[in-house]
């Protein structure tokens, strides 16, 4: 220890000097020598330090004191005939911090504590301390230092305050004699081992519950974990959280109480409580919530100043054995009930226990009774706590190593009843299977006749709603036809009339005396027009036949050069024609838009005018039905552009009719879909449109439609 002795003349205001005459000693000053301050919303600078008259006299102790930050200020000088490197330490507050004045008369500040990332610690030729600040005093000199410490919200108030010196030397060589003379460095190998050793039964433990998905592996794997962090808690940190002691120190308040939880659910999940102990396991749940809400109330509350701590503490202790009671209660009720696995549960806590029943009395006794226990006793309590700790762990690992091994052998049973009664089932399936494929045999064939046929007739009905469809739309085309063919027949009869009048009139002229060679070679090239004329339009009349015919032939004809300009305009006026034959009140504008470098396609005219037939049959359809509700400002309209792009034709028939929704537009091109009503569509339409675009001419057949504004339907042809 540091020797001294205190000089100086007695002061109200300041403490006793405190002079250093040996450094070959750790001393802890008297309370002569430093006055306390508090600083309670710990916000006080240096100055307000130095102009504070609030510094008091105060003891080591004093269970009063509920701040959190405290400064103590104290003089002190190098009596010896050398230089001192000296450390103030205080190994009572999280953090420290220290002023003093250097050789020159200026302040200098330093802070350290456990709680301060290890990049921020104070360096003092590369050692870095948590606990102590270096200072340098000359010999004679004197400084004034304060010393400000200071504990985090949830650890206790300054309660007890030592300020004590240290000097370089003494330091050195008490670090010297610890891990060199003492050997303690032992410690360190030892306590490393047991961590590996305890981490090594976490993931051992863990694995097990991967395996055969059993909770009580999983608890106990969470509760040595737990363990080894609070049991550890300094090694762990300076390993791995050398920048986070705060945060992990934090965390550190509740490793036991988790550890704690874990272990109980581990116990209770071990011993597999029967339903009758219900009320019990209640209980248990109940305690042990009661001590977790303890636990988080105990790490807010010692910042309220006059809450009563230390009962606080103690109801802990209290609620932590009362949990381990009612868990024995129910141990030695499942013993009686013949578990194996309780006896081991008793065994591997009984010692335990009975420790923390002996400590908590010992409290009891030395709170409400005054009833200490010599320090001769408490210097075995460390030793005892941890075997009662491995002799817990090593029993209870091996009562759980010995429930998996029984677990392990039920399964391999189970797995082995497994394998027979599916070896049994297997055989009688197999003669279930051979009786069955007898059976299936003969059904088979009177099936496949009866499928057969019913395929036979499905490709003869099939063909028949084809020429359905084909018949119809050439129903739709008889007005229209009617209407086209008229227009020639007009002018043939026409023609006609009009020649027969003009070869009697050259029959009459012949006849004269004085006959008129002039007027004969007019009549007579008037009659050569006539015949013309007649040639032409009974040509025409010819066309639509044909293609009438063509329209309603069952097979599928060659592709041929098609004018598909021509094409599209006779039918869309075709389709026109023979919807106004059955309303002659429906008038519609037709536009059309046809690109003249088309020129010819190659294509099956037919089926592609049964495609324009069906297309503009529909667009009249929902333009009519349109202007049945519309006002009279409605005006049907149906638009059809042609246009050569790339190596492709392009059709586009648009009308402003009642267009449709997403959910018809999916099911447009599906076969016998139709939302005409009852009688007036098939549904095959379309589907045969597609199916003639698609596969028949290698194209794509689209439609776009908003639902009230009409719809477009774009055919796309490769040119070949």
């Amino acid at each position: 220890m540091l020797a001294s002795l205190s000089v100086g003349f007695a002061q109200q205001t300041w403490p006793l000097v405190y002079e250093i005459k040996s450094d070959s000693t750790l001393l802890r000053l008297d309370t002569a020598h430093f006055q306390v301050l508090e600083d309670r919303a710990g916000k006080y600078t240096l100055e307000d330090v130095q102009r504070s008259s609030a510094f008091r006299f105060d003891s080591y102790y004093n269970q009063n004191r509920s701040s959190h930050v405290y400064w103590k200020r104290m003089r002190i000088k190098n009596a010896m005939p050398r230089n001192l490197n000296l450390y103030l330490c205080d190994f009572n507050a999280s953090f420290l911090e220290m002023y003093h004045q250097d050789s020159t008369g200026r302040w200098q500040h330093q802070r350290t504590g456990e709680l301060i990332p290890e990049s921020q610690l104070p360096d003092r030729n590369g050692n870095k301390e948590r606990n102590r600040l270096f200072f340098h005093l000359r010999s004679g000199e004197q400084t004034t230092l304060y010393q400000r410490s200071e504990n985090p919200f949830w650890r206790m108030p300054l309660v007890y305050i030592s300020p004590e010196l240290q000097s370089e030397e003494n330091r050195i060589q008490s670090v010297y004699q610890s891990i060199r003379v003492k050997n303690g460095w032992e410690d360190f190998f030892f306590d490393g081992i047991m961590i590996g050793i305890l981490l090594l039964a976490v993931c051992y433990n863990l694995f097990i519950f991967i395996t055969i998905r059993d909770k009580v592996y999983l608890y106990f794997s969470i509760c040595l974990l737990f363990f080894t962090l609070d049991r550890n808690a300094f090694r762990i940190q300076l390993a791995f959280f050398e920048e986070q002691p705060y945060e992990f120190k934090m965390l550190n308040v509740f490793f036991f109480i988790i550890f704690y939880i874990f272990f109980i659910q581990s116990l209770r999940n071990f011993i597999q409580s029967a339903p009758a102990l219900a009320r019990l396991n209640r209980a248990i749940t109940f305690f042990l919530g009661l001590t977790a809400l303890a636990n988080v109330i105990q790490f807010f509350m010692y910042t309220i100043p006059g809450f009563p701590i230390d009962d606080l503490l103690l109801l802990i202790e209290i609620l932590i054995r009362i949990v381990y009671v009612l868990c024995s209660i129910g141990i030695l009720k499942m013993i009686r009930r013949g578990s194996p696995e309780a006896r081991f549960a008793l065994l591997a806590t009984t010692p335990l226990f009975t420790f923390w029943l002996a400590t908590l009395m010992t409290q009891l006794l030395g709170r409400f009774f005054n009833v200490n226990v010599p320090n001769s006793v408490w210097n075995w309590v460390e030793y005892a706590e941890q075997f009662c700790f491995a002799w817990l762990i090593i029993f209870f690992s091996g009562a759980l190593l010995n429930r998996y091994n029984l677990v392990r052998e039920r399964v391999a049973q189970q797995a082995i009843e497994k394998e027979q009664l599916e070896k049994e089932r297997e055989i009688e399936r197999n003669r279930i299977i051979a009786n069955q494929n007898e059976l299936l045999e003969q059904q088979v064939k009177e099936r496949t006749a009866e499928l057969q046929t019913s395929l036979e007739n499905l490709k003869t009905t099939q063909n028949q709603l084809i020429q359905k469809e084909k018949l119809a739309s050439l129903g739709e085309l008889t007005a229209g036809i009617a209407h086209e063919i008229q227009n020639p027949l007009n002018f043939v009869n026409n023609f006609s009339e009009v020649s027969t009048e003009l070869v009697n009139e050259l029959d009459e002229e012949q006849q004269k005396p004085d006959r008129d060679p002039e007027l004969e070679k007019e009549l007579l090239g008037d009659l050569k027009q006539n015949l013309q004329k007649i040639s032409h339009h009974g040509g025409r009349a010819s066309q639509i036949v044909r293609n009438m015919l063509a329209h309603s032939r069952t097979t599928a004809g060659e592709r041929q050069p098609t004018n598909l300009n021509a094409l599209c305009d006779e039918y869309l006026r075709l389709a026109y024609h023979g919807l106004r034959a059955k309303d002659n009140t429906f008038n519609c504008e037709l536009k059309t838009d046809f690109d003249p470098t088309i020129g010819l396609v190659k294509l099956v005219p037919q089926e592609i005018g049964r495609v324009f037939l069906n297309l503009f049959n529909n667009a009249f359809y929902t333009v009519h039905e349109k202007q049945k509700a519309a006002s009279a400002s409605y005006q049907p309209t149906v638009r059809v552009q042609t246009k050569s792009i790339n190596n492709t034709i392009e059709i586009r028939i648009i009308d402003n009719g009642l267009g449709m929704t997403a959910e018809v537009k999916e099911k447009l091109f599906q076969p016998f879909f139709t939302t005409k009503p009852t009688g007036e569509g098939t549904g095959l339409g379309l589907s045969l449109s597609y199916d003639i675009i698609t596969k028949g001419h290698g194209g794509r057949l689209t439609v776009e439609s908003e639902l009230g504004k009409g719809s477009e339907f774009t055919i796309v042809l490769p040119v070949t």
